[in-house]
């Protein structure tokens, strides 16, 4: 017997509300990265986690714009960052 699997339902735009909680989850998580609590992997895997969509793309492109964003100051994980988005 085969199981019914509703699909899953994918945000095709974000409201502000949307935006501001992406913001804050990219601001937590470059926190991590910068005080060393996490690499650029984990804090990564971390803030996909925590989106109310983690597999729609403009929640992703949005998390991933706002962590290069705040990571401005922090040129060698902002790199490594850059670097693991493009082989993801």
């Amino acid at each position: 017997m085969i199981e019914h699997v509703e699909p899953v339902s994918v945000k095709t735009e974000l409201d502000e509300i949307d935006l501001v909680g992406i913001d804050k989850i990219a601001e937590d998580a470059v926190e991590f990265i910068n005080s060393g609590q996490m690499d650029v992997r984990q804090a990564s895997a971390w803030a996909i986690h925590h989106l109310e969509d983690p597999w729609g793309f403009p929640s992703l492109t949005a998390l991933y714009k706002k962590m290069v964003d705040r990571l401005d100051n922090n040129f060698e994980a902002k790199r490594e960052f850059v670097n693991y988005i493009q082989r993801w």
